[in-house]
């Protein structure tokens, strides 16, 4: 039963880590505001007011255009402001997108939107060969990942019902002669079953446990290794985790119990060989 609790328990950690990937990329998707070169400081941070109170924008930073072009100066060793005469840099935004305009359709409005603005040159996102957003790519490959832990969850589900009910109906059947003495000496039969639905309902509990500490300890030694500290980011996740899986553990071994002990009582005594 452990193991069984274990093997779903890892599909939902798997799922809880690929949402939040997800949603990480989403949040962390940066569109770059460009704009035009007669727009003064003054001008730009307006701008950067009015598009920060947009429901779209997670985060923006305003890119001074003589900053930029003081960096790009050191780097290269080349003033090329001296050779130009001017500053060929434009005042510029760094917006993070919040994660539900993360798709084609919502990006395309978001950069007519934002080209209609006052003082506004360009927007610039990432895009694929095609001219498509690549965020929408995130998307649909995080949907087909949720497909797939579906799929594997349910049949792990599946696996799980029939492999406790086979390890319960297993030791129930080991059991038949006790329960069927216990029956003949005028025991009812609640007060036959009560003592395996107690047994297993502790076996469930204890099995539980012992999982969720596998778990926990994969968790650790993951995130130690790969020097992450996001777990804490999750505990409401493993807790309802935690709650799946021993309502699980209860619900079918006491179901598999019921049904074993009651399926024995009712056998003729020759009927038990």
């Amino acid at each position: 039963m452990t193991l069984v609790l274990f093997i779903v328990g890892l599909l939902g950690l798997v799922s809880i880590y690929a949402k939040h990937l997800a949603t990480f990329y989403r949040n962390n998707f940066e569109v770059y505001v460009y704009f035009s070169a007669d727009a003064t400081k003054e001008q730009t941070l307006d701008v950067e007011k009015l598009i920060k109170a947009r429901p779209f924008v997670l985060k923006s930073t305003f890119i001074d255009k003589d900053i930029e072009a003081k960096k790009e100066i050191e780097k290269t060793g080349e003033d090329f402001i001296k050779t130009l005469g001017y500053n060929p840099f434009p005042h510029s935004l760094k917006l993070n997108i919040n994660a539900d305009y993360a798709n084609e359709e919502k990006m395309q409005e978001l950069e007519k939107s934002l080209l209609k603005t006052a003082f506004i040159d360009d927007v610039v996102f990432a895009k694929d060969d095609l001219g498509k957003n690549i965020l929408s790519q995130i998307n649909q490959n995080f949907h087909s990942v949720e497909r797939v832990l579906l799929i594997l969850a349910s049949l792990f589900l599946i696996i799980a019902l029939a492999l406790i009910n086979s390890t319960v109906r297993i030791n129930m059947f080991a059991r038949r002669f006790i329960i069927k003495s216990m029956q003949y000496v005028g025991a009812s039969d609640w007060f036959i079953i009560k003592p395996f639905i107690n047994m297993y309902l502790t076996y469930a509990i204890v099995s539980t446990l012992i999982s969720i500490t596998m778990l926990a300890a994969l968790v650790y030694f993951l995130e130690s290794n790969l020097q992450l500290n996001t777990w804490h980011q999750f505990i409401s996740q493993y807790a309802i985790m935690a709650l799946v899986l021993l309502g699980l553990a209860i619900v079918i071994s006491l179901i598999s119990v019921y049904f074993s002990t009651k399926r024995y009582l009712k056998l003729k005594i020759d009927q038990l060989y």
